[in-house]
C-alpha cells in the first residue's frame, strides 16, 4: 500500500536543512480530525520540494521556508504510530516545541531588557544617568521580575 501526498505547507523550521519531515496528512477527510495521520517522508524524495527561504525579523540562525507536496508517495511503513492517529502525534509535539519557543522569547526579553538597562546608565537628563531615577528603577525591577517570573515558568513547563 502506498499514499500520495499533496499540498503546500508554510512557514517550517528548519526545513532548508532538514533530511526528514513529520507530514501531517488527512488520509480520511470524511473523519475529520480523526483521519490525520503522521508520515515519515524523506527530504530526497522527489516528491519534496524546499520553496524560497523566508527573510523573517528575528530568529535568522534557523531557515524558515514552505514546502511544497506533490504527487510524493509514500509507503504504509512511512506512518509513524497508527493510521489516523496523527492529531494526536501533532499537538504532543506541538506542545513541546512551545518550550523551546518560550526559552527563545526569554532570551530576547532578557538581552533587550540588558540592552535598555546600560543605556538607561549612559543617557542623561538634569546632570545625572536616568536609570538612577527612582521611577525608572521602579521600570527596570518590574521589568525583571517579568522575566524571571517567566523564567520560572519555562523551566516548570519543561520539568512536566
Amino acid at each position: 500500500d502506498e499514499y500520495v501526498i499533496n499540498g503546500n505547507k508554510m512557514w517550517i523550521t528548519n526545513s532548508g536543512e532538514a533530511g526528514l519531515f513529520l507530514v501531517m496528512a488527512n488520509v480520511d477527510p470524511s473523519k475529520g480530525y480523526k483521519g490525520i495521520t503522521c508520515f515519515v517522508v524523506t527530504g530526497d524524495n522527489p516528491g519534496v520540494r524546499i520553496g524560497k527561504k523566508e527573510n523573517k525579523l528575528g530568529i535568522r540562525s534557523s531557515s524558515t521556508c514552505e514546502v511544497i507536496f506533490e504527487d510524493c508517495v509514500v509507503s504504509k511503513d512511512a506512518i509513524v504510530g497508527e493510521l489516523g492517529k496523527g492529531y494526536k502525534i501533532a499537538i504532543e509535539v506541538l506542545n513541546e516545541g512551545r518550550i523551546g519557543i518560550g526559552s527563545q522569547m526569554i532570551g530576547l526579553a532578557q538581552g533587550a531588557f540588558d540592552t535598555a538597562v546600560k543605556y538607561s546608565m549612559e543617557r542623561e537628563q538634569f546632570g545625572q544617568p536616568i536609570g538612577t531615577f527612582q521611577g525608572m528603577q521602579h521600570q527596570q525591577a518590574q521589568c525583571a521580575t517579568n522575566i524571571m517570573a517567566a523564567r520560572l515558568m519555562v523551566y516548570n513547563a519543561a520539568r512536566m
